[in-house]
């Protein structure tokens, strides 16, 4: 016995669209405005005194003030020692019991040793000059610079198509039994 079976599997035939997503968007518009900082810086100048005057008055570079009072000192030191010689030397003349003669000794006193005098050059001052500061103050204001921004943003224009699947079937199964043969004997 033959038997001839044909058979056809079944296919799905599938139809695709893809989908297609598009997004545009401009650009923002920005606006910027900008003020700056500002600094203010008030200075006084710092002021230096410098009083030389004690350094010159060693030196004997004197105020008038002060050359006359000096010079109202000395004088009446002078006039004290004068006085005082005066009246020793008059003493000693009026000494008669000392039996000596005084008048030799007064005489070389009074012409020579009186003007016998020592210098003593002092060039360079003792004393430091008096130095003073004054002033010499900053005062800082700050003021803070400001940025103002404006920004539009535009929204993002997004245009999407689906996407298409389409499934259908191509080819239907099938299953064909045929008989090829000579007879077909049922009995046996």
């Amino acid at each position: 016995m033959q038997l001839r079976i044909t058979s056809k599997v079944a296919q799905i035939g599938i139809n695709r669209t893809p989908g297609k997503l598009e997004i545009n968007q401009s650009k923002p518009e920005i606006n910027m405005k900008t003020q700056p900082p500002k600094i203010q810086i008030k200075s006084e100048q710092s002021k230096v005194q410098i009083d030389q005057y004690p350094c010159f008055k060693e030196e004997g570079q004197k105020n008038v003030e002060d050359l006359i009072k000096d010079q109202a000192v000395f004088a009446k030191q002078k006039a004290q020692q004068g006085i005082s010689r005066i009246v020793r030397q008059g003493n000693q003349m009026a000494a008669i019991e000392n039996k000596r003669d005084v008048i030799p000794s007064q005489a070389k006193e009074n012409a020579h040793d009186l003007f016998n005098k020592e210098a003593d050059v002092g060039v360079i001052p003792k004393s430091r000059p008096k130095i003073n500061f004054a002033g010499g103050k900053a005062e800082t204001t700050a003021e803070w610079g400001k940025v103002n921004i404006n920004a539009k943003v535009s929204k993002p224009n997004i245009n999407y198509t689906k996407g298409q699947l389409e499934i259908y079937l191509k080819q239907k199964n099938s299953l064909n039994i045929e008989w090829v043969g000579e007879k077909f004997n049922r009995l046996g």
